[in-house]
């Protein structure tokens, strides 16, 4: 993370993010028959949000059940990757506690009450204690060995009513195991791509102008962007 960032703040919460839930296994049958209501359709090649009332409280539930053939192909490929690392960041706070795989389609996640940080007009109130409390989960997720590679999208950061940050949406996520040799190679470079992030919230936030180091890495990451075939400028 940038060097420039405000002097760290506690952790958000003091909740126990231990992981999947207690209580009975969730199970397509059970989802079912529970009450539900629709959080998001996602489009054709993204699974649906609903929130689902169990006995231990709402849990969000992310499904590719009713997508075509095709998309539930590579939701299970989603789903498998997204769990995952849930499980590898389970007990850190700011990451919503991990509820578990419904089947090969389906996740659920707790849900949060709170608000996407990214387009919310007063996102710069706080902006650089903010910012911090971002770069401290960020700097927990990728000490766990996860680089989360979707940051920047401003959905994928949410905030409570009681300033407490949450990042969420795994399923661009890379896992890799800290000190082997896929992480030595990969994950520097990989956890780069989340720092440019990081850098883009602190501009989002008002939170201080940037570094001249910050200038670079910007600048680097922008020229690799272009060299990446899926960037969408080469669409």
């Amino acid at each position: 993370m940038s060097d420039s960032r405000p002097p760290k703040i506690p952790p958000s919460g003091t909740r126990d993010n231990r992981g999947p839930a207690g209580g009975r296994a969730l199970t397509r049958g059970r989802l079912e028959a529970c009450e539900r209501r629709l959080l998001k359709r996602g489009e054709s090649n993204k699974a649906d949000l609903f929130i689902v009332d169990l006995d231990e409280g709402p849990v969000v539930v992310k499904d590719f059940a009713a997508k075509g053939w095709w998309v539930r192909l590579l939701g299970r490929l989603q789903t498998w990757r997204e769990a995952r690392a849930y499980e590898r960041l389970a007990g850190i706070p700011g990451v919503p506690r991990f509820h578990g795989r419904i089947d090969a389609l389906a996740l659920a996640v707790e849900w949060v009450e709170a608000r996407e940080l990214g387009r919310i007009p007063d996102r710069a109130t706080n902006g650089a204690a903010r910012l911090a409390r971002l770069g401290e989960i960020l700097d927990a997720i990728h000490t766990a060995g996860v680089a989360h590679l979707d940051l920047r999208a401003r959905e994928n950061v949410l905030v409570t009513a009681e300033e407490e940050l949450y990042v969420v949406d795994f399923a661009a996520a890379v896992r890799l195991r800290p000190g082997g040799l896929a992480h030595r190679l990969w994950f520097p470079w990989l956890r780069s791509v989340d720092e440019s992030a990081f850098l883009k919230w602190k501009r989002l936030l008002e939170a201080g102008p940037y570094t001249d180091e910050e200038r670079r890495r910007l600048d680097r990451h922008r020229f690799f962007r272009t060299l990446w075939i899926f960037n969408r400028r080469h669409r």
